[in-house]
Parts: C-alpha cells; structure tokens; sequence
C-alpha cells in the first residue's frame, strides 16, 4: 500500500509541468505554423497515452470487460469532471466549435453503440472501428487545409506569428511535456490500480469508473489550462478528438488485441458517455457557447454515476 501512495504522488508531482509544457508548446506551434489549435488538440491530446496502453494492456491479458470500461469511462470523466471543471473555473464563457466539428464524433459514437450492441466487438468489427478512426483524423486535418485554401488571405487567430523562435524549441518542450505527463500519469495509474485491486470491487466499475478516471487525470489540466488562457480550441478539440479516439480507434485496437466481451459495468460507461455528449453537444449547438452553469451540471452528472456505477 506504501508503495501505490509513493506512486499516486510522484504521479501527481509531474502531471501539472508535464501538461503545462504540453499545453505552453501546442500553442506556440499553432501560433506559428498557422495550424488549427483544434486539430492538434485533436491529434496530439485525443489519444491518451495512458488510457491507450491500459486499455491494450487489459485487452492483451484477457481482461476485456476492464479494458472496455476503461475507454468508455474515460470519455464519461473527460465530459464531466475534467471539461466541467474546466467550465466553472473558465474566466468567460467557451464558444461553441463549428458544428461540423462538433458534430462529427457521432458518427464514432453511432458506429461503436452498434459494434457493442450484442456486447461483443469482434476483430473485423474492431478493424472496421480503427479505420473510421484514421478517416476522422485525415479528414479533419484536410479539412482545416481546404479552409486555408478557400481564404489564403485571410485573417485568423492561428495565423503564423512572426518566426521569432525556431520551431524546434517549441516541439521539443512540447515532446518533453508529453513524456512527463505519459509518465506521471502512468505512475497514477499504476498506483491507483494496485489500490483497486484490493478493494474487490466488480470488473466493469474499476475499469470504468477507476481505471479512466486514473488515466485521465491529465486530462483535467488539459482542459483547464487552455481555457484558462483563453484557448479553447485547444481544449475542445482534445475533448472531442478524445470522443472520438474512445468511441473507434481505442477499442478498435483493443479488440484486434483480443476481441471484447462487455459487461453491464461497461455498457452503463458507454450510455454514460453518449449522453454527456448529448448534453454538451446539444447546449453548445443550442447557445453557441458554455458556461459555469453547465459546469456544475456536469460535475453533478459525473458524481451521481460514480454512485450509481458503484451500487449495480
């Protein structure tokens, strides 16, 4: 037990640089290449390193009823308690994407409900999952390029800025702050799954409620941080590239690993996960922009199913 403390904390130690300097170093990139903060949100944050290897790793020694509620659950911490925290410490307001951007994951998610619906996810259909992935990923990139296209002098918040440090400053902080997120959280995740694996308690609940919740602990600053300073794309596009990425490519790989069988724990974390999108989806496409309100509601959400999750 000793020993899953001292990882907890060391964990939590290097967690905030980490994100710090990933944060600082994708904005700076945006800033002077001319590329999408959203997209590299997207890209660079939707696949979380850590929910990634543990979902695999879950998958590989057969344990997929973890390993499904882990990806789920992820989304489900991300939309509540890392985006809502987000939103209540938010100076002003975030505004709504464009609705094509925000609309797109449902497509992942619609995919997955129907890869899941007999709660098994073959190989074909875990490959057929990846593949939507990669699609989404190529897409959004291009179409951020035919955007740039269509307006070649246009004005826009990610225009380059003057070269007046070299790009490769700037990628290499933002590497080294991704190296020591993956690590801080990995040494939370390590820690935290020592501790649940003393507690007993069922395969789909850990997976889903302490197993994402653990690997996603970063993402809480990875939400806060950009919004914070007034960089909302950023946080939205890993928000909804990590919809995306949880919904098709995570199980997707998963499943190529060893194919899934969900339990009820792991259904609940994907309906879950499906309606707090709605939510969020819905309010930002209704007023065009979110706030401390819906903040508190998400926090609320996330508490209220950690303790229904926890009862079934």
């Amino acid at each position: 037990m000793a020993a899953a403390i001292l990882l907890l904390a060391l964990g939590t130690l290097l967690v905030y640089p980490g994100a710090d300097l990933a944060v600082r170093g994708v904005s700076a990139i945006a800033r002077r290449t001319g590329l999408s903060a959203f997209v590299l949100g997207a890209v660079l944050f939707g696949i979380d390193i850590e929910g990634l290897g543990a979902t695999l790793v879950a998958a590989g020694r057969g344990e997929t009823q973890i390993a499904a509620g882990g990806a789920f659950g992820t989304i489900v911490f991300l939309f509540t308690a890392a985006f809502g925290a987000a939103l209540v410490l938010a100076r002003r307001p975030v505004p709504s994407p464009p609705p094509i951007s925000l609309a797109a994951p449902s497509v992942g998610v619609w995919a997955c409900a129907l890869a899941i619906s007999d709660r098994f996810v073959s190989r074909t259909e875990g490959l057929l999952l990846l593949g939507l992935y990669v699609a989404y990923v190529v897409l959004l990139v291009r179409s951020r390029r035919d955007r740039d296209d269509a307006d070649p002098h246009g004005e826009s918040e990610d225009a380059p800025a003057a070269p007046d440090e070299g790009h490769l400053r700037w990628v290499l902080l933002t590497t080294c702050g991704l190296v020591l997120l993956s690590v801080g959280a990995l040494a939370l995740v390590v820690g935290g799954s020592r501790i649940a694996a003393a507690s007993g308690l069922a395969s789909g609940f850990v997976g889903a409620a302490i197993l994402g919740a653990l690997t996603s602990l970063d993402e809480v600053l990875l939400e806060v941080l950009p919004i914070r300073r007034g960089q909302p794309d950023l946080a939205l596009g890993n928000l909804l590239g990590t919809l995306m990425a949880f919904t098709t490519g995570v199980p997707g790989l998963a499943a190529l690993v060893r194919p899934l069988s969900l339990d009820s724990g792991a259904n609940l974390a994907f309906l879950a996960a499906a309606v707090t999108y709605g939510i969020v989806a819905t309010v930002l496409f209704a007023r065009k922009r979110a706030g401390r309100a819906l903040g508190a509601v998400l926090l609320t959400l996330y508490l209220l199913w950690l303790l229904y999750a926890g009862s079934v």
